[in-house]
């Protein structure tokens, strides 16, 4: 997407609250399926991050990235959802089970072995699976992505990089394994 026709859409999107939820929501949900396996909360925590836009639409409409304030919101929600859960688990089986940590399982992966690319991205540590979710796949400028995350743009950067760099062994990991047996 060039910046220019993102832009337009940006803007577009202000002219009305209808306008911003028919264009955020299908993204925000996206980046929600790609940051957790539980997909239990993404469509409430989605809805709530657009209430939240909603109740300051007036304000909101005066931000130069409006786009942003919503990740933002959206992301801090996940995250204390995460914290909730993870206070819940009362084994490491338990965690497991949830998709909490730890590599994908066999039912993530294709017939060919290969690891479905959106369970590579929930299987990478938080921030870097929050970074790369918003750049790689939002086309999220790293300045944007460094202020949705309330980090510095130096470690945006360096979180999209390693996030790369694991996923590319975990898309290829299947076939690395079988040129050893072979």
């Amino acid at each position: 997407m060039n910046a220019d026709r993102a832009d337009r859409e940006a803007r577009e999107t202000l002219s009305s609250f209808p306008a911003f939820y028919r264009y955020w929501m299908p993204r925000i949900t996206g980046y929600l399926r790609a940051q957790t396996s539980d997909g239990r909360w993404v469509e409430d925590i989605a809805q709530e991050s657009l209430l939240a836009a909603q109740r300051r639409w007036d304000e909101l409409v005066t931000y130069d990235k409006p786009g942003a304030w919503l990740f933002r919101v959206a992301t801090t929600m996940l995250r204390r959802w995460q914290a909730k859960a993870r206070e819940q688990c009362t084994s490491l089986d338990e965690i497991i089970t949830r998709g909490e940590g730890g590599l994908p399982s066999a039912a993530e992966r294709g017939t060919d072995g290969r690891l479905d690319l959106m369970a590579a991205v929930r299987s990478l540590p938080r921030r870097q699976r929050e970074a790369v979710a918003l750049h790689c796949l939002l086309e999220f400028p790293l300045p944007e992505v460094a202020r949705i995350l309330d980090m510095s743009e130096g470690s945006a950067k360096t979180h999209v990089h390693r996030a790369r760099r694991r996923l590319e062994e975990l898309l290829r990991e299947p076939a690395v394994e079988k040129e050893g047996r072979a």
